[in-house]
């Protein structure tokens, strides 16, 4: 309001200077002066705003408020371009200080457009759309386990301050109306698995396993392998795992979700060969990782054909096939399935009558965890037909068991004899088992008349029974 009166007293001045000019000067000497008047009205009628205003400030609520924040910086801005006006009108040094005191009045008209947003804000502000998120991440140091001979190894060894292999990560958010959403991530990454201890069989590398489940959507498995190596026995494998599309687990063809964790893998056809006399077909190729949610540890599963559709190999009249599975866990083998069978057969037709005969001699191996046996196996048939009234066949099987845990060896045979004669049909079958060697895990006879602590009825009635009658 000051420097508007000065600038009345100015342009006054002017006018009294400019009496002896021309008709020009006077002109716009009057025009200064009535910019100069419009000042001082604008200029007191903001100061009386701005007192209203904090006079207004303490009963209002927050949407008034902001109405009169916005008249009030409203005002403001006509003041801003009445100045201007002004200066345009003034001589050079006070139309400078004209444009200064414009110049500072506009700093504050912007920044009442960001105090008006402010007001608008809280006035729209619904504490429903409120959301509290929270993280928390932990990365411990690993080692590789056993000291000696280590099954989990990490590539490349671990540095003292080396955190990176282990990740777990728990993030989530809580809304203002109690509505959760809770993810849960953990990452391995770098390490192999290397199995069994001074004889290692197999070596499975691992880029990374990631794992993810959360209150919505399915859980995520991506696990991606690097060459894996069979090694020892198992080396005959080399030329398979060639087949196997180890980035297969990222994108698997299958996701299975069950309460006990979840299964992510594939599975490969492959074709069949056929090179004159010799053919091979049925051949098959998968491959699964485990993830389980509580309690078990993470398995990976290979598998070259399967017990129940193993592979044919045909030369003429003798063929054969089998099957070859193993599933490994950072503990050590979980499963090893290998299944190997040979057979040759013969048929005749002379039109009354035909027959066939075939014989097949086999081996299977299974492994899991401590326990495991080794069988091997012989089956001749025959089969005949007359007119296809009389039938009869005859098989024999033989088996040698071996139980690794027990060291027991068992021998069985079976004969099957099979005829039928129009609607009737029989069938008898005679078995016999043998036991060949091993006595681990049998009961000793203090056990089997227990007598562990010294006595007991049935140890009583024995040693009576050896008694000199009186």
């Amino acid at each position: 309001v000051a420097q508007a009166q000065a600038a009345i007293d100015e342009a006054q001045a002017l006018v009294e200077r400019a009496q002896n000019k021309s008709a020009d000067l006077q002109a716009k000497a009057q025009q200064a002066v009535t910019a100069a008047n419009q000042v001082a009205t604008e200029a007191q009628a903001v100061a009386q705003a701005f007192d209203d205003l904090l006079t207004a400030l303490a009963g209002m609520d927050v949407g008034d408020i902001g109405d009169e924040v916005g008249d009030f910086f409203d005002e403001v801005d006509d003041l801003v371009a009445s100045l201007r006006a002004l200066a345009d009108l003034l001589p050079p040094q006070a139309a400078t200080e004209m444009r200064k005191l414009a110049d500072a009045l506009a700093a504050v008209a912007a920044a009442g457009d960001l105090v008006t947003d402010i007001f608008d804000f809280v006035n729209g502000f619904d504490p429903k759309t409120l959301e509290q998120g929270f993280s928390f991440e932990w990365a411990p140091r690993l080692q590789q386990w056993p000291a000696t001979n280590p099954m989990f190894v990490l590539e490349p060894p671990p540095a003292i301050d080396d955190h990176d292999h282990l990740v777990l990560a728990v993030r989530g958010k809580v809304s203002a109306d109690g509505t959760a959403d809770v993810t849960a991530s953990a990452e391995l990454r770098d390490f192999a698995l290397v199995l069994f201890g001074v004889e290692p069989l197999i070596k499975v590398p691992f880029d990374h396993m990631f794992f993810k489940a959360g209150s919505s959507g399915k859980p995520e498995v991506d696990v991606v392998l690097g060459d894996i190596e069979f090694l020892g026995i198992l080396s005959f494998v080399e030329t398979i795992k060639d087949l196997i599309p180890f980035d297969g687990f990222s994108d698997p063809p299958y996701m299975e979700v069950s309460p006990s964790g979840a299964v992510a893998g594939f599975t490969l056809e492959l074709p069949n060969v056929a090179v004159g006399v010799f053919n091979l077909s049925n051949m098959s190729l998968g491959a699964d990782v485990h993830v389980p949610f509580l309690g078990e540890t993470v398995t990976v599963g290979f598998n070259f054909c399967s017990r129940e559709r193993p592979f044919c190999l045909t030369v003429m009249c003798l063929g054969g096939g089998g099957w070859f599975l193993i599933r490994v866990a950072p503990n050590g083998l979980d499963l090893l399935e290998v299944g190997l069978e040979a057979t040759a057969s013969l048929s005749v037709d002379f039109g009354v009558a035909s027959g066939s005969i075939s014989a097949a001699v086999g081996l299977y191996m299974r492994l899991e965890g401590d326990k495991g046996s080794l069988t091997g196996y012989f089956r001749l048939r025959g089969e005949v037909d007359v007119l296809g009234l009389i039938s009869a066949s005859i098989e024999l099987y033989m088996e040698l068991v071996y139980h690794f845990d027990t060291g027991k060896m068992i021998g069985r045979a079976t004969i099957t004899v099979t005829v039928e004669v129009l609607v009737f049909s029989g069938t008898v079958k005679i078995s016999a088992e043998r036991q060949l060697a091993g006595s681990n895990g049998d009961p000793s006879f203090r056990e089997i008349l227990g007598a562990e602590d010294g006595t007991s009825p049935a140890w009583t009635d024995y040693c009576m029974a050896f008694a000199a009658e009186e």
